[in-house]
């Protein structure tokens, strides 16, 4: 099997994280109208591009015995340009997981709504009835059971 062949079946779960990310971008942005945290359309940016980053390093790598051939860059210098690919990229996707987990936090959090809290008061103090019921009794009653005086 050639080299690009079996690149290409390595490739397949980058691309089906790939989908992942893009389903993910799709629902986060819908999300943002119901109120979903920025952080998690920023995580699947960031996912999105470290995985495609990653699909086309792992392409470019093909080259790698032409480049040996080349007798132009030695070993070490292979290692280091390995190296310095291979650490932005995974430092990428621990980016993006570490947005979508401080996301899925954030999320657990009731949302502040604009406005005054509403003052508790006592605790048996008796609200305003809704228009249609009739206004509350003082004291402790059960509902369905009138006020023993």
């Amino acid at each position: 099997m050639p080299d690009v062949m079996y690149t290409t079946i390595e490739a397949i779960p980058r691309v089906l994280l790939l989908v992942v990310g893009i389903l993910g971008l799709i629902f986060s942005i819908r999300g943002r109208a119901k109120g979903v945290s920025g952080l998690m359309v920023g995580a699947f940016v960031v996912m999105l591009v470290a995985t495609a980053a990653s699909i086309v390093w792992q392409f470019v790598a093909l080259n790698l015995p032409s480049w040996v051939a080349s007798e132009r860059l030695t070993a070490d210098e292979i290692r280091l340009i390995f190296l310095g690919v291979g650490v932005p990229l995974d430092a990428a996707a621990l980016l993006s997981w570490l947005l979508v987990a401080i996301a899925v936090l954030k999320s657990g959090r009731q949302p502040r709504q604009p406005g005054v809290a509403p003052y508790p008061g006592p605790v048996n103090y008796p609200m305003a009835a809704q228009p249609g019921f009739p206004n509350p009794q003082p004291g402790n009653t059960q509902p369905g059971h009138p006020p023993s005086n």
